[in-house]
């Protein structure tokens, strides 16, 4: 290859992964499935109310239901999972973690350590696009039920599916439940944008 990007086929194992670019419209396309199932009333918001009871009297939201989801998404991502994390980095080296320099072995981590550090990595990656939603959500329409279910929706998918499907290793849920989670978040942004 002598053209100007032959550079960039040349150094890379597998050009045909750039395909893999084409699934970001599935972010947008899965916005109207979570828009879907999590409408006021429906079984994701049951599901969310026996996690988090967030409702006060009938159907009026309380004003604690977003810091209720926050706490529990921020638990699991910076102690739980974290806790794990560590204990992956120490299970892969012989003589256990090296606290002086944690993250200098980190290469040569592989298996059921490398899972759990990674699926740490992932829930810390995307904690931040939540956290966004509901700052915004918990501002602009604390009472709104169906930003309440999509930011429901988000957390139980990361904390109770993905999770688990990461460490464990499987891809056909992880990848599901992660494209879901994340559509749920931008349709809370949708929903928060409309006048």
């Amino acid at each position: 290859m002598s053209n100007g990007i032959s550079w960039f086929w040349a150094s890379r194992n597998n050009p045909s992964g750039i395909f893999l670019a084409a699934t970001g419209p599935l972010y947008i396309a899965f916005a109207p499935v979570a828009a879907t199932i999590t409408k006021p009333g429906s079984t994701v918001q049951k599901l969310i109310e026996t996690v988090v009871d967030y409702t006060v009297g009938s159907d009026v939201v309380s004003s604690r239901a977003i810091p209720a989801l926050a706490v529990l998404y921020a638990f699991w991502t910076f102690a739980g999972s974290g806790s794990l994390s560590v204990a992956g980095q120490a299970m892969s080296r012989s003589h256990g973690l090296d606290n002086d320099h944690p993250r200098k072995h980190r290469v040569n981590m592989d298996g059921l350590p490398l899972r759990l550090m990674s699926a740490h990595h992932s829930l810390i990656e995307i904690f931040p696009l939540f956290a966004t939603g509901a700052c915004l959500a918990q501002v602009l329409d604390p009472s709104n039920q169906q930003i309440l279910n999509l930011l429901g929706l988000h957390v139980l998918l990361k904390v109770l599916v993905f999770y688990p499907s990461y460490v464990v290793g499987f891809a056909p849920t992880r990848t599901l439940s992660h494209v879901l989670s994340v559509s749920a978040i931008i349709r809370v942004f949708w929903l928060l944008a409309k006048p």
